[in-house]
């Protein structure tokens, strides 16, 4: 086994993690594919897309990491795919939920080629999800995404893979994204393909069961939907309001999005970086039905 090998097993196995609340077994599979190909990858998805627009010493720094693949996007579509079968094949039939790529553009330009992505003065509320998957330019990244989808599903027969949509802004989005979706060949429930939304906006836990009509389930993110009801930062470290687990309005929107969920039937997951520091908040989501926890 190689040393990359072994390091996307520790990965994926940190990205599976969850915390159980209650005796119930884990049934939960969680992996962002933002953070699998940056750690992964470490390629912007525009510069794998057009490698020639990028200035020559770059251009050979993708090439070199593509090696025997030769296409960049052979090389990224062909890794991804493959951390994708074996994190699938660790949930052993149990579903796997890969929550295409959501992350702003601010998080994205470390990685090598970044400069081929637009400047934004707010990346946190910029082009993300649904609106950059929709946009023309991006077009050739969603495509890459949804190819390596179809590979681990299809080709390597991994058909517990769901998918989970990240910054859904308005119902009309919600009928982009399947539209957009179907158009690449997932069509949601061909092949029992899910298709669920991730809850991480006010809006989203608000009008829930209306969002709900369009995906099979939902996801709700804790903390990011705490970042955007208290206008905070979660990366700034004097901002400490996060990590308050009893702040009514974040809680009161949660409770919002789970009995949306209940009432029409459909799985609703939750995902928080904190819950082992947030006791208060364990028990209120016991107290709320929920007895594990995905813990990225």
């Amino acid at each position: 086994m190689t040393n990359k090998t072994q390091a996307e097993l520790n990965y994926l196995e940190l990205l599976t993690n969850t915390a159980q609340l209650a005796n119930e077994e884990c049934s939960i599979g969680l992996v962002s594919l933002d953070v699998l190909s940056q750690s992964l990858i470490g390629i912007h998805p525009y510069a794998v897309v057009n490698t020639h627009k990028l200035d020559d010493k770059k251009q050979q720094e993708v090439l070199e990491l593509a090696g025997e693949h030769g296409a960049p996007s052979e090389y990224y579509v062909s890794e991804l795919t493959n951390a994708l079968v074996s994190a699938a094949q660790k949930m052993k039939g149990k579903p796997l939920k890969v929550k295409l790529s959501g992350a702003d553009s601010h998080t994205r330009s470390e990685l090598l080629g970044s400069e081929l992505e637009n400047k934004e003065i707010n990346p946190l509320i910029g082009l993300r999800g649904v609106s950059r998957f929709a946009e023309k330019k991006h077009r050739g990244s969603f495509e890459l995404e949804c190819e390596i989808i179809k590979r681990a599903r299809n080709a390597e027969g991994m058909v517990n893979i769901e998918l989970v949509i990240p910054f859904v802004r308005t119902l009309s989005e919600s009928a982009t994204i399947i539209d957009l979706l179907a158009e690449q060949g997932l069509c949601r429930g061909a092949d029992g393909l899910k298709v669920h939304i991730m809850c991480e906006l006010p809006g989203n836990a608000l009008l829930a069961d209306k969002f709900l009509q369009y995906f099979d389930g939902m996801v709700i993110d804790i903390d990011q939907l705490a970042q955007f009801t208290l206008g905070l930062d979660q990366s700034n470290a004097s901002l400490s309001y996060l990590h308050d687990d009893q702040n009514e309005a974040v809680l009161s929107l949660v409770q919002q999005a789970l009995k949306s969920a209940a009432n029409t039937g459909k799985p609703c997951d939750v995902v928080t970086h904190f819950i082992h520091q947030a006791p208060k908040l364990q028990r209120w989501l016991l107290e709320h039905d929920v007895d594990t926890v995905i813990c990225q």
